[in-house]
């Protein structure tokens, strides 16, 4: 697949034969590779790389979708919206791995989502991404934390902020007896085989319900169960993909049990991002959908979307709606 790689870092300036394969189609890419990030000594010891893929026209006149994945998830997880998105014209996506996952290093140490943010306001630093009101920005379950930090930390650059299957961190959820059971078998090695692996997971972020019925859309998987199109595309990522290390799994753990945005805080995003609309669903699993009704109480002017029978992964579950939710607000003229 071809790639051009920015020479201005040289750590970033890596020969395509070093490049990690990739889930994206290559059509439409822009550029990739790694980005230093928190060479402040203020903030850490060492700088460390973010791997990031660029898609779709890269221009000022764009609208710029930047995706923050979730907790123990790699940017591949984003393949159903730049599959599609980079393909319009008008549209650019900046995906990209958090530190301790995928193909970005795993920094030692208990990680934040307010640092995780000054990651990603140096990789759109990195890429040039500086105008006024140019980003759509969008973040599911702890993607979904640090983008509310980022919002705070850029407000200028911000057109949209978009947030799916996620809380402020002021009020505490204890964990559903699923998200319990993923979590300790995932950690402790009981479920030693990919296949165990994946259904942990597909259990806890999709309705049981929904996995247990038959993918409609045409194509391959057409009659057969979503489960079945669920696991193997988990299976697919996780054999091209890097295996995260237990110090990644850990910091970021505790950067989701630190994350608080006080109401105060809140309403100065909502103050200061002209749009602000969350998404989420009835069946969550990880996060419940109150904290969706709080988010939007505590964003004046924020737009609220509840997807009935929806579960954690609604970027996966109800992709074509999503993206339609997506495209409505990135490409509204009015503020709220």
């Amino acid at each position: 697949m071809p790639a051009a790689i920015a020479a201005s870092d040289p750590l970033a300036d890596s020969p395509a034969q070093d490049l990690p394969e990739t889930i994206f189609p290559g059509d439409n890419l822009v550029r990739r590779g790694w980005c230093t990030v928190a060479k402040d000594k203020a903030r850490a010891a060492a700088p460390h790389k973010l791997y990031y893929e660029l898609h779709g026209q890269d221009e000022p006149t764009s609208h710029r979708m930047v995706f923050t994945m979730g907790l123990n998830n790699s940017s591949f997880a984003w393949h159903n919206q730049v599959s599609h998105f980079a393909r319009l014209s008008g549209y650019s996506c900046l995906v990209f791995d958090n530190r301790g996952v995928g193909w970005s290093d795993t920094p030692p140490g208990a990680y934040s989502t307010s640092e995780m943010a000054r990651d990603v306001e140096d990789l759109l630093d990195f890429i040039g991404w500086k105008e006024e009101r140019s980003i759509n920005l969008v973040g599911v379950s702890m993607g979904g934390m640090i983008a509310q930090e980022l919002a705070l930390l850029i407000p200028t650059r911000i057109r949209t902020l978009l947030l799916t299957s996620t809380r402020s961190g002021s009020r505490f959820d204890p964990p559903s007896l699923k998200a319990i059971n993923m979590f300790g078998r995932l950690t402790t090695g009981l479920a030693k085989t990919p296949e165990e692996q994946v259904r942990l997971v597909a259990d806890t972020l999709f309705p049981e319900e929904w996995l247990s019925g038959s993918v409609e859309e045409e194509g391959e998987w057409k009659g057969k169960t979503r489960r079945e199109m669920v696991e193997a595309d988990f299976l697919y990522r996780y054999h091209i993909g890097r295996r995260q290390t237990l110090g990644g799994r850990l910091g970021q753990l505790a950067a989701v049990f630190k994350h608080r945005v006080s109401p105060e805080r809140l309403a100065l995003i909502a103050e200061q991002i002209p749009r602000v609309a969350i998404i989420h669903g009835t069946e969550d699993n990880l996060i419940r959908v109150q904290r969706a009704h709080e988010l939007h109480k505590d964003l004046p002017g924020s737009h609220l979307k509840i997807v009935e029978g929806g579960g954690h992964a609604l970027p996966s579950q109800i992709k074509q709606e999503y993206n339609a939710w997506l495209s409505e607000h990135a490409e509204r003229e009015e503020a709220k």
